[in-house]
C-alpha cells in the first residue's frame, strides 16, 4: 500500500491550515474567553513536549528497554507532580519579573549578561538537531508512505508553512512579553490531535491486529522472549537517568519553559497542571505497547519507530494509516513552532542586544518584531540544512537525544536557584562549562562525528551523564563557597530563594515622579517608548501618574525593570533602569521598607507552618491593636516616610492609610504637617492641647512621641518615630459648654437684679403715662401715652424673657400668654419699629404676607423674634439693599421667611450661629445673644427655624431665615 504524494500533500497543507484557522479565529476573539482561557488548555498546550520521542521512538525504545520507555513520561510527570516546591516558585519569579526564557531567569538570578549567553549557546548546541529531528520524521513517513516521492519537497514545503504560521501567529503582537492566545490554542489542538491519533491507533492494534484484548493476552503467552526481554531490567542507572533528564526538561528545554511559564494565564492552571499532564503523558503510554505486538505480529519490514504510522498499511487500512500520519504531522509541527519562538526570544535577548540595540530615534517595537522574525526564520532553515546535510541519519536522531541530556546540565543552577542563595555567577558558569565540555566532547562530537576522539576509561553513556554532572555541581559549590557575591547577586538570591520573602530595596529616587521617568528613559528608548512603557508599569500596579509617594515610585522603578526585562532581556533591562532611574547617593541598599516586608509576609503566610505560623498570628495581633487603638498612631521611618498610619488618624485627617503609608511626612498638607513636624523636632515628648485650625474649625490636639531606636541587624533598619495623637476636641467643647452655663448663670443673678432695678423706673413711666392718657384730652398726647405703655409693657417682657432665658435656657411655657397672633400685623410693627432707628443703614422692605396667616401664641414674643432678625438682616445687607419677607400657609403650618442680600453665613458656622455669645460681628457691635435668644422664643412657641442661602451667588448670596409654626384656624380654636 502506498499514496499519492499529491494526496498526503494535500492532507499536511489542509491540517496546517486548520491550525491557521484556529489561530486566526483566537486572535480575532471569536472563541469564546473561557474556553480560550481554561486550565484544560493550557494542560493541553503542555503536551508540546510530546513530540517525536513520545510518537515515533517509544515504540522502538520498548522494544530494546521493556519498560524502562517509560522513563520519559515518568520524568515529565514527577516534575508536574512536585510542581508546588520546583515550578511554582519559578513561576511566580517569570511572572512577577517577566522572565520568558531560562537564560532570563539565570540572568537575573546571577546579575550577569555572559550567564544568559552562556545558557543560550547551549541550548542552541542541544536544539538545533531537535528541530532537524521533527523535519526529518515528516520526510521520513512521507518516504515510507510513498516511496517514490521527493522527501525534499514535502520538507521544503513543511518549512515555509510552519515559518509562516511561527511569525503571524508568534510575533504578531510585536512584543515577547504578550501571551499568543492563538498560539496556545493551536498547540492544545495539536496535542488533542496526537492523543486522539495514539489512542485510535492503539485501538486499532488491538482490535484489528489481535482481534481483542484476549487474543493479544494469549500472543504474548507464546512470546516467551519477548516478555522476557519487556521484563528485563535496563542496565543500572539507564532508567534514574532518563528520569531525571526528562524532570530537568520540563524547565530546562526552551519549550517547555516558554509554554508552561511565559504562556500561563493564571496560577490555578498550573495546579491543574501538575495532576492534568500525567494524565496526559500517562494515556499518551498507553498505546505504546499494543502498537508495537501489533507491528511484530504482522512481520511489519519498517522500521518500528514508525510503527504509529505503517500499521494501518501492515493491516491494509487506509484510514489509520492517514490518522497516523496526521498524528506525527501534529507532534512535529507543534514543537518546531514553540522552540523557534522560545529560542529566538532568547538569541534576540542574549546574543543580539547585548552588542547592537536601537537607536532612541528608532521605533524600538517594531526594530524588536523584525529581529525576532528574522530569527524564527533562521532558526527553522537552519534545522532543516541540518537535516538536509548528508549524514547518518541514526546520528541525527542521537544528537537529538542527546540534546536532551545536555539540558541536564542546567539541573544545579536551577535548584540553586531557588534553595542555595551562597550560589554566584562565576560558580554557576564554571559548573556550566564544565559539565558542558565532558557531555559535548564525550557525547555529541561521537555521535556528530561517527568516531571518538577522546575516551574515557571505556564510560558508557550514563556514566558520562553521571560524570558530567558530578562535575558541574562539585564546581559551582566549589567556586561559588571561595569567591565572594557581589551586592546586586544577593539580592536576586533573596527575590529568587523560596527560603526568604521577596524584599524591596529602601532607598531614594533621583526621579521624582512618573514625568521624570519619562523623561529620563526617553534618551535610551525614546519618547514615544519611555511614555509607553511607564504608562504601561502604572496600569499593572493600578497607580495615578501624580503619586509621587516613595514608596510608589520604588514599586514603578521596579515594574518597568520587569517590563523592560520581557521586552529587551533582564541584563539590558536591568542596566537600562540602573543608568537612567539610578538611586540617590545616599541611599541604604542593605535595609528593608517595613510595609513592604509585612505585604510579603501577608503574600507568604499561607506557606507558613509551626513557630512561624505561631509567630505571625502574634504579629498580626500586635498589629491589630495598634490598628484599633482610639489614640491617632503614625510611624515615621528613618527617612521620615510614614509606616504606620491606624484608623484613628484616618478618621482624624480623613487621609486613608493606603494613601498615607509611603508618604514622606511633608506630602501630608496642613496642617497635620506642621503639628507633626514641630513635635518630631522638639525635645519634649509630650504636647498638650494644641489648636489647629481643619476646614474652618478648631480642633484640640495632644500628641506623645517615642523613638525607636536603630536596630543591630544591618539586614532591616527599623529607627524612626512613633507619634500618637489623641483628639481632645470633644473635652474641650464640654469644657466650655460647662463654662456657658457658668455664665448663663451670673447673666441670670444679673438679670434678676437687673430687672428689679430697672422694673421701678419702668412702673413709674407707666403710671405717669396712664395719668397723662386719663387727664389730658388732647388725642396726640393720649395717642403718645397709650404707645409709652405699650413699650414699657413690652420692656418688662424683654426683661423677664432675659431672666427665664438665662436661668432655664427657655421660656417657662406654663407662664406664657396664649392668644390668636396676626402675624402680617407683627410684620408691620416690627418694620415700624426698626424704622425708628434713624442711625441704620437706609434700606428697603418687601412684604409679601397672608393676611390670613396667624397662630395661637404671645405676640410680643413674636414681635421680638421678628425684630431681632431684621435688625440681624439690616446689619449685614449693603445700603440700599432689599431685605424681602415673607409669609405664607403651607397646609398645617405658617412660614415665615426674612431674606437679605448680604454677605450670607458660610456652611462651617451655621451651625453655631444660634449659641450663646457667637457673634460675627465686630467687638462692641453684638452680644451673641439676639439669635440665641431668637431659638428659644421660637422653641416656646412651638416652631422650627432654618438658616440657608438666599440665592446661588458666589459673592453675596444672603441668608434667608425661615420660620415654621403651627397654624392657628377654629378648629385649632375649638379643641
Amino acid at each position: 500500500m502506498s499514496f499519492e504524494l499529491s494526496t498526503l500533500f494535500a492532507i499536511g497543507i489542509g491540517y496546517l491550515g486548520i491550525l491557521f484557522g484556529i489561530a486566526f479565529i483566537t486572535e480575532k476573539g471569536w472563541i469564546p474567553e473561557k474556553i480560550v482561557r481554561h486550565p484544560v488548555v493550557y494542560v493541553l498546550s503542555l503536551g508540546v513536549f510530546a513530540s517525536v520521542w513520545s510518537y515515533f521512538a517509544a515504540t522502538g525504545n520498548a522494544f530494546r528497554d521493556g519498560f524502562g520507555y517509560l522513563a520519559p513520561f515518568i520524568g515529565i510527570s514527577l516534575a508536574f507532580l512536585l510542581s508546588p516546591i520546583f515550578l511554582r516558585p519559578i513561576l511566580n519569579l517569570t511572572k512577577t519579573y517577566q522572565l520568558s526564557s531560562l537564560a532570563d531567569l539565570l540572568a537575573f538570578r546571577y546579575r550577569s549578561p555572559w550567564a544568559g549567553t552562556l545558557t543560550t549557546l547551549v541550548m542552541m548546541m542541544g536544539v538545533m538537531p531537535l528541530l532537524s529531528l521533527q523535519i526529518q520524521a515528516v520526510a521520513n513517513i512521507v518516504g515510507l508512505l510513498s516511496p517514490d516521492a521527493s522527501q525534499t519537497t514535502l520538507a521544503l514545503s513543511f518549512c515555509i508553512l510552519i515559518t509562516l504560521f511561527a511569525i503571524f501567529f508568534g510575533t504578531g503582537k510585536g512584543s515577547g512579553r504578550e501571551r499568543h492566545e492563538g498560539l496556545v490554542m493551536t498547540i492544545a489542538f495539536e496535542s488533542l490531535v496526537k492523543l486522539v491519533a495514539l489512542l485510535l491507533v492503539g485501538g486499532f492494534a488491538v482490535y484489528t491486529g489481535f482481534g481483542s484484548m484476549d487474543a493479544m493476552d494469549q500472543w504474548l503467552r507464546e512470546q516467551p522472549e519477548l516478555l522476557r526481554q519487556l521484563k528485563e531490567p535496563a542496565a543500572p542507572g539507564t532508567f534514574q537517568v532518563m528520569v531525571l533528564v526528562f524532570f530537568t526538561a520540563a524547565v530546562a528545554t526552551p519549550q517547555m519553559f516558554y509554554m508552561t511559564f511565559h504562556e500561563n494565564n493564571h496560577p490555578r492552571a498550573l495546579t491543574i497542571a501538575s495532576w492534568g499532564l500525567p494524565l496526559y503523558f500517562l494515556l499518551l503510554s498507553l498505546p505504546v505497547l499494543p502498537i508495537l505486538w501489533a507491528g511484530l505480529k504482522a512481520g511489519s519490514a519498517n522500521p518500528m519507530e514508525y510503527f504509529t504510522v505503517t500499521l494501518g498499511m501492515d493491516y491494509g487500512s487506509e484510514l489509520f494509516t492517514l490518522i497516523g500520519f496526521v498524528g506525527g504531522l501534529s507532534a512535529a509541527s507543534g514543537l518546531i513552532i514553540v522552540i523557534t519562538l522560545a529560542l529566538s526570544t532568547m538569541c534576540l535577548n542574549h546574543l543580539i542586544l547585548p552588542v547592537w540595540q536601537p537607536t532612541a530615534k528608532q521605533d524600538i517595537y517594531r526594530w524588536l518584531l523584525w529581529k525576532r522574525r528574522l530569527l524564527i526564520t533562521a532558526l527553522i532553515w537552519g534545522g532543516f540544512l541540518f537535516y538536509y546535510m548528508p549524514s547518518d541519519n541514526q546520528s541525527i536522531r542521537a544528537v537529538s537525544n542527546i540534546g536532551l541530556i545536555g539540558s541536564l546540565q542546567f539541573l544545579p543552577a536551577i535548584i540553586a536557584l531557588l534553595y542555595w542563595p551562597r550560589g554566584n555567577k562565576k560558580g554557576f558558569m564554571a559548573g556550566l562549562a564544565i559539565g558542558t565540555a565532558i557531555w559535548f566532547i564525550f557525547l555529541v562530537l561521537p555521535v556528530v562525528a561517527g568516531t571518538n576522539f577522546v575516551t574515557l576509561g571505556g564510560l558508557n553513556t550514563r556514566e558520562i551523564v553521571a560524570l558530567s554532572l558530578v562535575c558541574n555541581v562539585a564546581m559551582f559549590m566549589l567556586v561559588s563557597v571561595m569567591t565572594r557575591s557581589s551586592k546586586e547577586e544577593r539580592i536576586s538570591a533573596d527575590i529568587c530563594s523560596v527560603d526568604n520573602l521577596r524584599r524591596q530595596r529602601r532607598a531614594g529616587l533621583r526621579a521624582a515622579s512618573a514625568e521624570e521617568f519619562i523623561s529620563q528613559l526617553t534618551k535610551p528608548l525614546g519618547e514615544r517608548t519611555a511614555t509607553r512603557e511607564v504608562v504601561q508599569a502604572l496600569r499593572d500596579l493600578n497607580m495615578e501618574r501624580k503619586d509621587t509617594r516613595p514608596q510608589s515610585l520604588r514599586l514603578l522603578r521596579s515594574r518597568l525593570e520587569a517590563n523592560l526585562s520581557g521586552l529587551l532581556g533582564p541584563a539590558i533591562g536591568h542596566d537600562l533602569i540602573d543608568r537612567f532611574l539610578p538611586f540617590s547617593s545616599n541611599s541604604e541598599p542593605g535595609t528593608t521598607d517595613v510595609t513592604t516586608i509585612e505585604s510579603r509576609i501577608e503574600a507568604y503566610r499561607s506557606n507558613l507552618s509551626g513557630m512561624a505560623a505561631d509567630l505571625d498570628n502574634l504579629r498580626r495581633y500586635h498589629r491589630q491593636i495598634l490598628m484599633e487603638l482610639p489614640l491617632g498612631v503614625c510611624s515615621l521611618g528613618p527617612e521620615d516616610q510614614i509606616v504606620m498610619w491606624n484608623h484613628a488618624m484616618e478618621t482624624l485627617t480623613g487621609l486613608n492609610s493606603d494613601e498615607a503609608v509611603g508618604l514622606h511626612i511633608s506630602e501630608i498638607g496642613q496642617p497635620w504637617y506642621s503639628l507633626i513636624n514641630n513635635f518630631r523636632s522638639a525635645e519634649s515628648a509630650h504636647l498638650h492641647k494644641q489648636t489647629i485650625n481643619v476646614h474652618g474649625s478648631k480642633r484640640y490636639i495632644s500628641l506623645h512621641k517615642a523613638v525607636i531606636e536603630k536596630s543591630a541587624s544591618q539586614r532591616i533598619r527599623q529607627d524612626g518615630v512613633i507619634v500618637l495623637l489623641e483628639d481632645l476636641t470633644e473635652t474641650e467643647l464640654l469644657e466650655e459648654e460647662l463654662a456657658h452655663s457658668e455664665r448663663l448663670a451670673s447673666i441670670g443673678r444679673l438679670a434678676a437684679g437687673v430687672a428689679h432695678e430697672i422694673g421701678n423706673p419702668i412702673t413709674g413711666i407707666a403710671c405717669l403715662a396712664q395719668n397723662i392718657r386719663d387727664e389730658t384730652q388732647n388725642d396726640e398726647l393720649r395717642t403718645m401715652a397709650r404707645q409709652i405703655i405699650e413699650q414699657t409693657d413690652r420692656t418688662s417682657r424683654i426683661v423677664q424673657s432675659l431672666v427665664n432665658f438665662a436661668h432655664s435656657g427657655s421660656h417657662n411655657k406654663t407662664e406664657r400668654r396664649r392668644e390668636v397672633v396676626s402675624i402680617a400685623e407683627c410684620v408691620e410693627e416690627a418694620i415700624t419699629l426698626v424704622s425708628l432707628n434713624k442711625k441704620g443703614k437706609e434700606i428697603g422692605f418687601e412684604v409679601q404676607c397672608n393676611a390670613d396667616a396667624r397662630l395661637l401664641g404671645d405676640s410680643q414674643q413674636l414681635l421680638q423674634i421678628l425684630v431681632n432678625l431684621i435688625n440681624n438682616a439690616r446689619d449685614a445687607s449693603p445700603p440700599d439693599s432689599i431685605i424681602r419677607i415673607e409669609c405664607e400657609r403651607i397646609a398645617a403650618s405658617v412660614q415665615v421667611s426674612v431674606s437679605d442680600e448680604g454677605s450670607g453665613i458660610p456652611d462651617e458656622l451655621k451651625d453655631r450661629v444660634f449659641e450663646p455669645f457667637f457673634t460675627t460681628k465686630e467687638p462692641g457691635d453684638g452680644t451673641g445673644l439676639g439669635l440665641a435668644l431668637v431659638y428659644s422664643l421660637v422653641e416656646n412657641l412651638d416652631g422650627h427655624i432654618d438658616i440657608m442661602n438666599a440665592t446661588e451667588r458666589q459673592d453675596y448670596p444672603g441668608t434667608r431665615v425661615i420660620l415654621s409654626f403651627p397654624c392657628y384656624d377654629e378648629t385649632t380654636r375649638e379643641g
